[in-house]
Parts: structure tokens; C-alpha cells; sequence
């Protein structure tokens, strides 16, 4: 017990904002309904493997054990990516009490921290990036002592942070390749060349291999879906807003990851860590050449902010404690700025007259989707209304058919977010399955569907096609819903045309992933 209440006395103000960060979300956490993606990995919880079309296996089978123990509400769910981030605060916290940071740079470090939107946002959705903060923070953990006790066989730590990591997110290869560069080209690169690489390397495949041959099995859906990224989404990404939004992702603590990089690089009190500024460098090298996306390097930072709150504690020692008291006042006046941008504290009406002054000022990258267009409203903040009043209008209709009607009534989505929400809110098992060509649905499609009537969710010109009879039974109607004006549609005895077409789409779309077929 003792020894409890010295570990809680030591680490207090580390446990305070690990607090005020839980509380923060907490608070927050109904304001919004779930995003469009977490409705897509709570169905992904549902049917476990060991992959899926576009994510490695690790976020559904930890959202299905926090499921089991939590339920599936929205402040259960949202409890799962704040506890994440919770955790990569305390983390740290603790980098920089073991770099023998005071109070003063605790205060700096873990506030930078917990105001930053690139840290707060996504604590608040259920998606593999929070799960990626974690596995990179860890990565770095591993090579921070690594370096600090000098010691080949803390390399094996690797094997769950690198290896667990790919399982949430394949980016994980990004900053792996970037700490391994790092250190072959650092003073510390001897302490790669030992038998512990090896066993670290075997067991870090080990650890990977089941999803491996899960992608081997299913011919590399990985290389397809990036294919699908790069026509689709990545395109859009132009230099100049990557590197705006780069300065916008960690606003309130950009005075400190920028003084933690100087540091890194000019300082000789911390050289044995330079190695996290090349790191650091080379992840956005990286990021840039393949056009990633400008949030795929917000985890690289962390380790900035843990040595930058190093570096403004020496510079605002006695008798120059005023620019702490600058520092604090920009970290706040930023933070409280971003807030919006950070957490869904506002409705989406007060959020449009917020996004509108925001436009004014020039900061409109904070506004522009994956399309490359910009919205009234962010695009994760829009994709986080309407899923509920979507699946409400299908499954009151349904409940409004007689049980001769229900018995083949068949319900599809046309994109996996108008699915995965109806599978969401289906009342019970006795409903039928949702089923979509797209994302990971395509893995739970028939390929002969029986059916004598359909509940279509979609834009398609040609659902008239599919049936001699066809009804438009409601739209859903949220005027911020990204999706505004989706179409619900009741279609009775399907044509030709839907079956010629139901093949065609699984043979474009759930053919190519089985390797039988091919051979």
C-alpha cells in the first residue's frame, strides 16, 4: 500500500491530466453519434478474422471484447478509443519524468498534449488511428530504452509494439522504418547487430503471419484497397495543404514540438536521443513521397512534445519563468481556438457559424474532405449524424410489412456506411442481414441472393431496373448528414436485371479475393 501511494504522490500531476483527459471525453462522448467508420468495425466485431478488405484484424477483435464487457452503446464504444488515448498521455508523462523533467515541463509536455486536436479528435472515434498513436508511442517507448540502458535485448519489446501495431494499422511500416533507419545511422546502431535482431525479426513475422495468409488467401485485398486510396482519396492531397495542415493538426503545441525537434538536433544534453528527430524527419519524407494522408504522421510528433517540454523548461528557468507563462497563454489561447476542431462540443448548426469565421480567416484545410472540396461542416463531424435516423426509417418500415413480405424481404446497403449503420441499429437477430458490396461486407455477401422483395439503401439510377415494382419509402433527411438526401427504396419482384447485375458486382467485387477462383 505504501508503495502505491509513493507511485501516486510521484506521478500526481501525470495522473491529474490523465483524469481531466478521461473526464473531457467522457462529457463529450453523446454530443455526436458514432462516425460512419465506427459502424463499419463494430459489424467488422461481429464477424472476426483474421483480416478484412481495407484493416488489418486487431481493432474488431478488441472492440468485440470491449463490447462483451461494456456493451455496444455510444458512450460504451467511446469509452475504448479514450481509454487509448488516456493511456498515451500517461505515456507521456512518463518519458518525461524518466528524462528527469520537473514539474515545469510536465505542466508544458502533458498540456500541449491534451489540448492538441491531433491527440483529442481521434480519442473520440472508434477508428485503427487512435489504435496507431499507441503502437507508434509504444515503438518509440521501446527504443527510448533501447538507448538509455544500453541494453540489445530490449529490441525484443519491439515484437508486440511493431507486430500489434501492423494488426491495427498497416501505416505502423512507416514509423518502424523510420525508428530503423534512425538508428543505423545513430551512434547506437551497434546495438542492432546482435542475435536479438534476428529473434525480434522472427518474432515479429510470427506475430503477423496469421494475417498474412489471411491477405495470401484473399489475393493482397491490402494492394488493392491502397490502389482504391491513391484514385480515390490521395490524389486529392496537395503539398501545400499537407504541410498547412501539419502546423493546424497539433495547433496549441506547435511552439513545443518545434522547440523539442531544435532541441533534438542542436542540444547535446539529449544527442543519444537525436535519433527521434531523423525519425521524426524521415516519416514525413516518406509520407509526402507517397502522398499519404496529412493525419497518417500526427503520432510522429509525439515524441517532440515530450522533449520539446524538456527544452522550454531549461529555457524559461529562473529568472526567465515569464516566457513559461507565454508559452502557457499561446498553448491556451490555441487550445481553446482548435477546441471545436478537437471535440464535438458544438451542435452542427453552431458548428457551421464557427467553420464559416474559420473560412474567413484562410484556415479552410480544416474544412476540406476527402474529395478535395470544402464543407460547411468537418468530415468526420458530418458523418456522425444521420446513421441513426437511416436506420430507424428502415427498420420501421420493415416492422410495417406483413410476415408473408418480411420472410423474403432482403435488405442492402450500397455503401458500407449506410450498412454497417442498419446492421447497427437492427433491432434483434430475427431481422435479416444486411448485406453491400463494399468494404469488408463483401466478404459476408452471397453470391445468390433469394429474395422476392429488397430494402435498397442508395443513390443507383438503376434500382427501377431491378424490380417490376418500386417504391421510394423515405430519405433521410438530417440537413448536415454527409450523405443528405439518401435514398430508401422498397423494390417487390426483382428482375433479371438484379441478378445479371448482383453477379456482375461479385465478380468485380468478391471473385478477385478468393484464390480458388483464380486458379
Amino acid at each position: 500500500m505504501e508503495r502505491i501511494k509513493a507511485w501516486i504522490l510521484e506521478y500526481r500531476i501525470v495522473l491529474l491530466f490523465a483524469l481531466a483527459k478521461l473526464v473531457v471525453h467522457l462529457v463529450t462522448a453523446t454530443n455526436y453519434g458514432f462516425q460512419r467508420d465506427a459502424y463499419l468495425y463494430l459489424a467488422q466485431s461481429r464477424h472476426l478474422d483474421w483480416g478484412f478488405f481495407s484493416t488489418p484484424p486487431l481493432v474488431a477483435f478488441v472492440t468485440r471484447i470491449h463490447t462483451m464487457v461494456w456493451g455496444d452503446s455510444l458512450l460504451a464504444v467511446r469509452l475504448l478509443p479514450a481509454l487509448i488515448g488516456v493511456t498515451c498521455l500517461f505515456l507521456v508523462g512518463w518519458l518525461i519524468k524518466q528524462l528527469k523533467g520537473g514539474t515545469l515541463a510536465q505542466m508544458i509536455g502533458l498540456t500541449a498534449y491534451l489540448l492538441s486536436p491531433g491527440f483529442l479528435r481521434p480519442a473520440v472515434l472508434l477508428q485503427p488511428v487512435i489504435f496507431n498513436h499507441l503502437f507508434w508511442l509504444l515503438a518509440a517507448v521501446v527504443v527510448f530504452q533501447l538507448v538509455r540502458k544500453q541494453d540489445s535485448k530490449m529490441q525484443l519489446w519491439l515484437i508486440p509494439a511493431l507486430g500489434l501495431g501492423w494488426l491495427a494499422k498497416y501505416s505502423i511500416i512507416f514509423y518502424g522504418s523510420a525508428l530503423l533507419v534512425a538508428l543505423v545511422i545513430s551512434r547506437h546502431r551497434k546495438l542492432l547487430w546482435s542475435w536479438y535482431l534476428l529473434v525480434t525479426l522472427a518474432g515479429g513475422m510470427l506475430l503477423i503471419l496469421p494475417n498474412l495468409v489471411w491477405q495470401f488467401q484473399h489475393n493482397w485485398p491490402v494492394i488493392s484497397h491502397m490502389n482504391e486510396l491513391q484514385e480515390t482519396q490521395l490524389g486529392n492531397v496537395l503539398l501545400k495543404d499537407f504541410l498547412v495542415a501539419q502546423l493546424l493538426i497539433h495547433l496549441p503545441a506547435v511552439p513545443v514540438w518545434l522547440g523539442g525537434l531544435a532541441w533534438l538536433i542542436f542540444n547535446k544534453k539529449h544527442r543519444n536521443f537525436r535519433l527521434f528527430a531523423w525519425a521524426f524527419l524521415l516519416t514525413l519524407l516518406l509520407i509526402i513521397l507517397l502522398r499519404g494522408k496529412f493525419y497518417y504522421t500526427i503520432a510522429a510528433y509525439t515524441m517532440l512534445i515530450v522533449f520539446g517540454a524538456l527544452a522550454w523548461e531549461h529555457w524559461a528557468a529562473r529568472p526567465r519563468r515569464y516566457i513559461a507563462y507565454l508559452l502557457f497563454l499561446l498553448i491556451f489561447s490555441n487550445g481553446i481556438f482548435a477546441l471545436p476542431f478537437s471535440l464535438p462540443v458544438y451542435a452542427p448548426e453552431r458548428m457551421i457559424k464557427y467553420d464559416q469565421s474559420i473560412i474567413k480567416m484562410g484556415l479552410d484545410v480544416m474544412l476540406t474532405w476527402e474529395d478535395g472540396e470544402i464543407h460547411d461542416l468537418p468530415q468526420d463531424y458530418a458523418d456522425m449524424v444521420g446513421w441513426d435516423e437511416l436506420g430507424a426509417k428502415v427498420w420501421e418500415f420493415y416492422d410495417s410489412l406483413n410476415d408473408t413480405v418480411k420472410a423474403g424481404t432482403l435488405v442492402y446497403g450500397e455503401f458500407y456506411g449506410c450498412a454497417a449503420s442498419m446492421d447497427y441499429f437492427r433491432p434483434d437477430k430475427s431481422y435479416p442481414e444486411v448485406y453491400s458490396f463494399n468494404d469488408a461486407f463483401t466478404e459476408w455477401v452471397p453470391r445468390a441472393p433469394e429474395l422476392t422483395h429488397m430494402i435498397y439503401v442508395g443513390y443507383s439510377d438503376r434500382v427501377p431496373d431491378y424490380f417490376e415494382e418500386t417504391l421510394l419509402v423515405g430519405r433521410v433527411e438530417h440537413p448536415q448528414f454527409r450523405e443528405h438526401g439518401l435514398p430508401i427504396w422498397f423494390g417487390s419482384l426483382p428482375t433479371s436485371k438484379l441478378y445479371a447485375d448482383w453477379e456482375e458486382s461479385w465478380q468485380e467485387n468478391v471473385a478477385p479475393f478468393i484464390r480458388e477462383k483464380r486458379e
